[in-house]
């Protein structure tokens, strides 16, 4: 349990009833009860719905955590910048079909709605860049600033 606690980041919690948690706590806490029991796949329904950015974070934290163990996290969201930054791969399912499956950065510069705010706002000046921290980087090698 204290492994798992650890994992989810809810160790001081754990004493704790679970009416007096926070949203992202009980969310926390949830997904530690599922992780008890050890899965090999995780299959998630709109994991950051909901969520303010700073869980998002912690919840970043915790898939690479489960990413390092074997855990393979599959995820439904509409998050695309959550999904930009974290995803190892990217689909897009329509009418039960997939239609496409590539890359976060293949994906979301190659596509003109379903993409993030920094590939629509740079896209004429950097192509492919799909998070803020791409167009930052493209920015400082282009003007050749080190970082």
């Amino acid at each position: 349990i204290r492994e798992t606690a650890e994992i989810c980041q809810i160790t001081s919690l754990l004493k704790s009833h679970p009416y007096d948690l926070s949203g992202g706590e009980q969310q926390r806490a949830a997904l530690a009860k599922v992780l008890l029991t050890r899965p090999k796949l995780l299959l998630l329904d709109e994991p950051t719905k909901g969520i303010d950015s700073f869980f998002k974070e912690i919840f970043a934290s915790i898939l690479t955590e489960l990413k390092r163990k074997g855990i393979t996290v599959v995820m439904v969201s509409h998050d695309v910048e959550f999904c930009a930054r974290y995803a190892d791969q990217v689909s897009m399912f329509f009418d039960g079909q997939v239609l496409t499956t590539d890359t976060p950065r293949r994906f979301f510069g190659a596509n003109s709605f379903y993409t993030t705010a920094a590939n629509r706002m740079s896209r004429h000046v950097f192509r492919n860049a799909v998070t803020a921290e791409d167009v930052i980087e493209l920015y400082k090698q282009n003007r050749g600033i080190k970082a």
